[in-house]
């Protein structure tokens, strides 16, 4: 092998490894400071969890969800291993969750026989080129655990489909272990709550019952079952995952529903989306890394990293017009795949549009446009072998720029973080306090920053009630004995007397800086 093919070989795996550093340290360096409330509050509950030896818990008020398995499962690992540092916690389970999903997506790449592809398909999607992509796949990492069941289910099933056209026996020993655990994935993924069902088994379906139709259209009602084809079995297979998905979704209902405090989205209605199919699509190209919470000057890294993300956009929407055209000259496995992806833009479209949605609810939809853009450049027939060579280089590099931008605008303007936090945390740690209260964008992440030390229960932001969000079930009353409240001095400081009026403490002022103030109370 001449040094040009080594270079070649190795390229995208450089890239990738050098990512995937690139979002353990920035944990490491910067995660106390970029802390907020809904990621603390990952911890603290994966931290209970360790304690009862449970999966799930009657003892913790949920949010939109019940945690079934999302990213308390990687993060317990970490607190294993370092309970006594929460930020290296978090970054243990993170690496974990960032490798599996790697791993995933090389398994599915190989079963879609894409070879190297699949290497910059990855190394492109451990940086974090977007906001929203930065926040909750390498950052934050609330979405990687959804991510993984879903590439996975979906290699597998592909999987299947390629052994049974090679080899019509659909119940052998692989086939049905394989078969079983896409059955508990699906499952698992319907207990979880609505989410996973609207943005990757509804498309599923979409796409099984379009594949079925035409093949009902071209060949006859006998043909779904006799034929043999790889998009046809996976069609058929497709229809058993969303069943399984629809069963543990109602068992969403009957086994948690009434046994667990947590909100659903069962209450959406029509006519709460977007309400244009232009907007919509908008946050979708927004999210390759033009849009961002935090301040882009033009002529600055982060600015020069917006116009990346956007080039990026633009870069998808000419791979998705490509892919359309090129469609017949495909072989079978890149018109599953376009398929697929084309089902999910049309179907969670329609549901951010016409029912409810928002930008960052495109985030796990983000990986497959990746995919998209380097099958293009793999497919498209009109590039040169140089052009083909070079494409991927040139996408990686937009993609690594976009990434640096996104960081260095958020490490300099931090959504949902608190500034200057290190002082008064300091504080309560040297006075010995285990437990407080706080508005919820504090609360969780006093506790995170002092490795459990101090329990918070999470006020409303007037501090006339406690609140029922992302805490332990025993919160519904304040702590006895000896406590502090926060108080942030710019939005909170009139819920001082608030407070006091509502549950009638007197509070002694123990601490005071230029952000926060620090009230001791003994109930």
């Amino acid at each position: 092998m001449n040094k040009v093919n080594i270079f070649k070989k190795y390229l995208p795996w450089a890239w990738l490894i050098a990512g995937y550093i690139y979002d353990i340290a920035f944990i490491l360096i910067y995660g106390r400071q970029m802390l907020d409330s809904d990621m603390s509050a990952e911890m603290v509950l994966s931290n209970l969890l360790n304690q009862e030896h449970s999966i799930v818990t009657h003892n913790w008020i949920y949010s939109t969800e019940i945690r079934v398995a999302e990213t308390q499962w990687f993060f317990r690992i970490g607190l294993l291993l370092s309970p006594d540092n929460w930020i290296v916690a978090r970054a243990i389970g993170t690496a974990i969750m960032l490798a599996l999903y790697i791993l995933v997506w090389l398994f599915l790449s190989k079963m879609l026989e894409w070879g190297r592809t699949g290497v910059w398909i990855c190394a492109m999607l451990v940086w974090p080129f977007g906001f929203w992509y930065f926040m909750d796949i390498t950052w934050g990492a609330y979405y990687v655990p959804h991510s993984i069941l879903m590439i996975l289910s979906l290699a597998l099933l592909i999987s299947i489909a390629k052994k049974y056209v090679k080899e019509p026996k659909i119940f052998t020993v692989g086939n049905i272990i394989k078969i079983l655990v896409i059955a508990a994935f699906s499952c698992i993924c319907g207990l979880n709550g609505i989410r996973n069902t609207l943005i990757f088994y509804m498309p599923l379906m979409l796409f099984a019952v379009i594949v079925l139709y035409m093949q009902f259209r071209e060949h006859g009602l006998k043909s779904l079952w006799q034929d043999i084809s790889v998009k046809l079995v996976f069609a058929r297979l497709a229809i058993g995952a969303v069943f399984c998905n629809l069963v543990g979704y109602v068992g969403n209902h009957v086994l948690f529903e009434n046994k667990y405090r947590y909100s659903s989205y069962n209450n959406m209605t029509w006519g709460g989306g977007s309400g244009g199919w232009t907007t919509t699509f908008k946050w979708y190209i927004d999210s390759f890394g033009l849009k961002d919470q935090a301040s882009k000057e033009l002529f600055t890294l982060s600015g020069i990293g917006a116009g990346c993300g956007l080039l990026l956009g633009i870069l998808l929407v000419i791979s998705v017009i490509r892919l359309c055209m090129n469609y017949k000259k495909m072989n079978e496995l890149n018109q599953l795949y376009t398929g697929l992806f084309l089902s999910m833009l049309f179907s969670i479209g329609a549901v951010f549009t016409y029912i409810y949605g928002d930008e960052q609810y495109w985030l796990t939809t983000i990986q497959f446009g990746v995919a998209a853009i380097f099958l293009e450049i793999m497919t498209e027939p009109v590039l040169k072998n140089l052009e083909r060579a070079l494409a991927p280089c040139i996408v990686l590099i937009l993609a690594v720029v976009s990434a640096i931008g996104t960081t260095t605008a958020n490490i300099s303007s931090p959504l949902r973080s608190n500034p200057d936090f290190e002082n008064v945390i300091a504080f309560l740690e040297e006075e010995g306090y285990t437990q407080g209260c706080a508005s919820f964008w504090r609360g969780p992440v006093i506790t995170e920053l002092t490795n459990g030390d101090i329990e918070m229960w999470n006020m409303t932001d007037e501090f006339n009630d406690v609140l029922l969000w992302l805490q332990h079930n025993s919160h519904r009353e304040l702590p006895q004995g000896e406590f502090f409240c926060i108080y942030n001095i710019e939005s909170e400081s009139e819920s001082v007397d608030i407070f006091t009026e509502t549950y009638g403490l007197e509070g002694e002022l123990v601490y005071q800086d230029d952000y926060y103030l620090v009230y001791e109370y003994n109930n």
